[in-house]
């Protein structure tokens, strides 16, 4: 027992030195757990914040756009308003104007429908008498032409007379000379048959005689 006690020292010291050192192996990867916990935790709550911060930024942001839209249609109503104003007042001023415009048009239009009627009544008698005289000198323009018309006619009458006695004349000769040149034409032949028949009865008596 007492030899073995040495060993047995040595034994119990690498034992426990194994089992420090588990300790503190195990200690350190608790302690580097417990930290990785709390820099997890630690970024889990920075986020939640952030994003705490950008949705609060994000209704912040659309509240002043709504403020904004807002503010914008209010100021468009105003001037909308506002012009609606200015437009009713132009429009009572322009009817007033027109209004009185229409009294001043009415007023010259009276004034010159009276003149116009004098003065038609004026054009209507002169146009009577234009009319009368113009009618006078249709009548002898048309007693004039009919008489120019009527020469015409006469001296187209005389001129067809000579040129159908012409023609007549002309188709007269012509006639005659075709009918000369026929007989003339029937007398050549004759002649010319006669002679060719005397020609061919010498032949005959020759060639009879020379047998």
């Amino acid at each position: 027992m007492n030899t073995n006690t040495p060993y047995n020292c040595v034994v119990l010291s690498i034992v426990s030195f194994i089992v420090f050192f588990y300790v503190l192996f195990v200690s350190i990867v608790l302690f580097y757990v417990l930290f990785v916990s709390i820099v997890l935790f630690y970024v889990l709550f920075v986020s939640i914040v952030l994003f705490y911060v950008l949705f609060v930024s994000i209704v912040l942001f659309y509240v002043l756009f709504v403020s904004i839209v807002l503010f914008y249609v209010l100021f468009v109503s105003i001037v909308l308003f506002y012009v609606l104003f200015v437009s009713i007042v132009l429009f009572y001023v322009l009817f007033v104007s027109i209004v009185l415009f229409y009294v001043v048009f009415v007023s010259i239009v009276l004034f010159y429908v009276l003149f116009v009627s004098i003065v038609l009544f004026y054009v209507l008698f002169l146009s009577i008498v234009l009319s009368f005289v113009l009618f006078v000198s249709i009548v002898l323009s048309y007693v004039l032409f009919v008489s120019i018309v009527l020469f015409y006619v006469l001296f187209v009458s005389i001129v067809l007379s000579y040129v159908l006695f012409v023609s007549i004349v002309l188709f007269y000769v012509l006639f005659v000379s075709i009918v000369l040149f026929y007989v003339l034409f029937v007398c050549k032949c004759v002649l010319y048959y006669c002679h060719r028949v005397a020609t061919q009865l010498q032949l005959n008596i020759s060639y009879h005689i020379r047998i």
